[in-house]
């Protein structure tokens, strides 16, 4: 297996069900990558497609997340009753009951990654016509291994096929496992992986833990943490480690140029470093000292800095942020200038559910680097769910990554701006993605960008 390698999904369109925040389906605060009992409960009934008759799905039941009248909080848990299922005190998931308007909590004893859930009898007495929870294979390995209460196991594999100046590649890119245990407050989590990829390219290679040269095979490690949870309701996680930068959207495309140009994807972007997180009813955040990138060698290509992010519901289906990173290095890892680089990235960004349907995702990000003019990079993206687990995206971006002076081939003459260096640069994609069955989704992308190629992106999508 090799990899282009992409991070695993963290979904910012699921605010739709009534899901501001991300900490009740992650194990990472600020959401992506491996899943709580939770998560995989809520990836079974509200992601992927149902056939035949549906009565326990998100779309079959009015829930917690169904209407926005019912959607109150981040995490729309403000009931004060400790939340099931976080993968921080129990395993135990909050599932969607069959009938309309009833909510239940499973047992949270022993049931772990399974996804299993207690049936709850209607206003008549009788149970609901079928059980009023996930599938079984919502567990880990489509739940044919059930680990203990204290420990989430997960991973990812996704397969690629591009078509560009009329050539057609297919390869792995992505082949990861996840893991955490738990010991009451503290969790140890990680992953390891598999890539392989050309020299000099920007993806990868920053999370490498072998050296492998050429289109040898690398062990690579995206992120590994030891975390702390406190206060009421444990709202605040400190962490050490290798960590996802706290910044902008979560969004699963990390070649999208809010992401790109702000080294923020959770492709290979982590840097080690310390963090505080915090989800309340009404603000969610993080901010992250930087101590560099430890998996990078030599030192001086090391950023150190800060980076961070505040979310705040402003009502019921609209939460809007702010995000800021700073950081400085000895030489540009970028671009391999032995000079001083300081650079950073400040910005805005929101999530809106405008219909049960219909999400808007944007970001708007200002870019500042040492020895260039500023810069910036925004993105809109609508997202249109027609039926339980079938897609439809439209994003538009634009990127102006800061002229840098240099001279030309004619003395005295600068070298002229270009669109993305001094001028916009204009994107946009076309989005079709599927969840067809448990566990799996399929994804295509058609990507025009001005003054590069028009790219066609097909993935196949299997998480564990």
């Amino acid at each position: 297996m090799a990899s282009w390698t992409k991070s695993a999904h963290a979904y910012a369109w699921m605010i739709r069900h009534g899901y501001g925040g991300c900490n009740v389906c992650h194990a990472d605060p600020s959401g992506g990558e491996l899943l709580t009992a939770y998560g995989r409960a809520q990836g079974d009934l509200l992601l992927r497609m149902r056939y035949g008759k549906d009565t326990v799905s998100g779309a079959a039941s009015e829930t917690s997340g169904a209407s926005t009248e019912s959607f109150d909080d981040f995490d729309d848990f403000d009931s004060g009753e400790s939340e099931a299922g976080d993968g921080k005190e129990s395993g135990g998931p909050v599932i969607f009951a069959a009938k309309k308007g009833t909510k239940e909590k499973a047992d949270t004893k022993g049931e772990g990654e399974s996804g299993k859930a207690t049936k709850k009898e209607d206003d008549s007495g009788s149970a609901g016509d079928e059980a009023s929870g996930p599938s079984p294979s919502a567990g880990f390995l489509w739940g044919l291994i059930t680990p203990p209460d204290w420990m989430l196991l997960g991973g990812s594999y996704r397969h690629l096929l591009v078509y560009k100046n009329s050539k057609v590649t297919t390869f792995p890119m992505q082949a990861d496992f996840y893991g955490q245990v738990a010991f009451g407050a503290v969790r140890v989590a990680g992953s390891i992986g598999i890539a392989k990829v050309k020299p000099g390219s920007p993806h990868a290679r920053a999370a490498q833990v072998t050296t492998n040269q050429g289109d040898q095979m690398n062990l690579i490690s995206r992120n590994y943490w030891l975390a702390f949870d406190f206060g009421a309701q444990k709202a605040f996680t400190a962490r050490v480690g290798r960590l996802n930068l706290p910044f902008g959207v979560r969004i699963p495309e990390h070649t999208m140029w809010v992401r790109e140009a702000t080294r923020t994807d959770r492709e290979s972007d982590q840097q080690h470093g310390v963090a505080l997180a915090y989800n309340g009813p009404k603000f969610r955040g993080e901010a992250m000292a930087i101590a560099g990138n430890y998996q990078v060698n030599p030192d001086r290509y090391r950023e150190r800095g800060y980076s961070l992010f505040i979310e705040t519901l402003v009502t019921e289906p609209f939460a809007t942020g702010v995000s800021s990173l700073m950081t400085v290095a000895q030489s540009d890892i970028s671009t391999l200038e032995e000079e001083k680089t300081v650079r950073g990235a400040h910005g805005i960004f929101t999530r809106l559910k405008i219909s049960e349907p219909l999400v808007v995702l944007a970001e708007a990000d200002a870019l500042h680097k040492s020895r260039r003019d500023l810069g910036y990079a925004a993105f809109l993206q609508l997202d249109y769910e027609a039926v339980q687990g079938l897609h439809f995206g439209g994003t538009g971006e634009v990127l102006d990554s800061g002229y840098e002076r240099a001279a030309s081939n004619v003395p005295g003459i600068d070298v002229a701006r270009s669109p993305g260096f001094g001028k916009p640069q204009l994107g946009g994609w076309l989005t079709v993605d599927w969840f067809f069955l448990p566990h799996l989704e399929a994804r295509v992308d058609a990507v025009f960008r001005q003054d590069n190629p028009f790219t066609l992106l097909g993935q196949l999508h299997a998480y564990l």
